[in-house]
This record gives structure tokens, sequence and C-alpha cells, in this order.
């Protein structure tokens, strides 16, 4: 079973998105804390990381960044999932991660079917 990490506040977005994973077989573990979503990603392996980019405690930019700042080479796939208006500084920093979703552009089948192309 393939485990995915899903880092999202937003309390209807992270129910929305853990019921669409756990319907198709994913153990999904969901946070809603940018510090203890950190904590998560170097402490457990993942097959997927879920991230958003506003997050309290720590955003997801800065997650990104202390990510690849430790020893432990994470080979874990990190997808931004946002609502940003893509500005140049945004989408500098978007284009760190593995790939980004636009959250309000995807119907629930879409996102789904994203998620099984990064874990194929």
């Amino acid at each position: 079973m393939k485990k995915i990490l899903l880092i999202e506040d937003d309390a209807f977005l992270s129910q929305l998105y853990t019921d669409l994973l756990t319907k198709e077989k994913y153990s999904v573990t969901s946070i809603t804390d940018g510090n203890e979503g950190l904590k998560q990603i170097l402490e457990e392996s993942w097959d997927l990381i879920l991230l958003d980019v506003m997050l309290p405690g720590m955003n997801g930019f800065e997650i990104l960044e202390e990510v690849k700042t430790q020893k432990k080479a994470i080979k874990t796939p990190i997808i931004f999932m946002t609502n940003l208006d893509s500005s140049d500084d945004d989408k500098k920093s978007l284009k760190k991660a593995t790939d980004f979703w636009i959250k309000s552009n995807m119907t629930p089948p879409e996102f789904i079917e994203n998620v099984k192309k990064v874990l194929e």
C-alpha cells in the first residue's frame, strides 16, 4: 500500500483529499501544520508528499528548503498544491518542487488521476 503524506491546513480540502485517496486504497496521513509536516517528512518514509503552500508554522516553501538542506536525501516526490496566483516569485519557488498543482483547477477525478500518474 502506497503511503501519502498530505500537509493541508484547510479542513474541508484535507478531508476531501483524504477520503478520495483512502477510497483508492492509499494509506494517508494528514497534517495541518507546517512544523509537524516537516517532522513527518524527515522521520517517516513516504511514496508521495502533497504539500500546501500556505500553512501555519512553516509554509510549504520553507519546508521544501529545509528538506533540501537535510543530510538525509529525500527521493520522495513533493508536489505543491496551491491556489497562489503564480507571481514571478511564486513561480520560481514552485519550480523547486517535483511539480505543482493548482487546487481550484482540479476536479476530484483529475486529482486522483494526477496522484496515480506520480505513483506509477
